[in-house]
């Protein structure tokens, strides 16, 4: 059986996830129009969205939500009526997965970015959702539930799977490091706008942790977007 941990020692670690994050001055002015070369990513200064995939595909508009089809298109993933039966149990699986699926981006970034804003940005989205994810799962003995993923909640890992594919078929260099970033404000981006969703849901520790990530998930947003900008445009 294990051990139920003391709630200041959870809420300790919770912001460890926090610790990791960079100095970085969080910034909300978007970054610069930057598409990479055959119409994938791209960012737009007025704040409309962007292509999680290929152009005409899987479009991510200014709130973080997701349309299938382009910005007309089909929301997916998370909306208010289909988290109206979430549980706690539920929610952190939910960010649990979130964890997962950005530490296993983050590594190959650490791995094979080139650029180093770039490889330190991934090796500290490593160890702060690492914790993180350490911190959803102490919540849940602290609160006495098992994480259960919803069955439905799909959505993410196919984007995040999407995204790892695309990059892992990219040679490492600039445009890997600028398809990593852009990536990496993606994911961020649709993170914040899950959380905020998630929280009127949550309830005792669990909605603790979910105000303190999203403090924490606007930082991390906010270095992206500072890394991205800093990144010279490839054709």
């Amino acid at each position: 059986m294990p051990t139920r941990m003391p709630r200041h020692l959870m809420i300790a670690a919770a912001a460890a996830l926090g610790a990791a994050c960079s100095t970085t001055p969080v910034t909300t002015t978007p970054a610069p129009t930057m598409s990479s070369s055959g119409g994938d990513v791209a960012l737009f200064p007025d704040t409309s969205g962007m292509w999680a995939d290929s152009a005409g595909g899987m479009w991510m508009d200014a709130s973080g939500a997701l349309h299938m089809g382009g910005r007309s298109g089909m929301v997916m993933g998370l909306m208010p009526a289909s988290i109206a039966t979430f549980t706690n149990a539920n929610i952190l699986a939910h960010m649990g997965e979130g964890d997962s699926l950005e530490i296993n981006l983050s590594k190959l970034g650490a791995d094979r970015a080139q650029n180093a804003a770039v490889r330190d940005f991934a090796k500290r989205m490593v160890t702060a959702h690492s914790a993180h994810l350490q911190a959803a799962n102490q919540t849940g003995v602290q609160s006495g539930v098992l994480l259960a993923p919803v069955p439905t909640d799909t959505a993410d890992a196919a984007m995040a799977g999407h995204a790892m594919r695309r990059l892992a078929a990219t040679p490492a260099g600039p445009m890997f490091d600028q398809r990593l970033m852009q990536t990496e404000v993606m994911m961020h981006q649709h993170m914040l706008h899950e959380l905020g969703l998630l929280r009127g849901q949550a309830s005792g520790d669990t909605q603790a942790l979910v105000d303190q990530t999203i403090t924490t998930v606007r930082r991390h947003l906010g270095d992206a977007q500072a890394v991205l900008r800093q990144l010279p445009p490839t054709s």
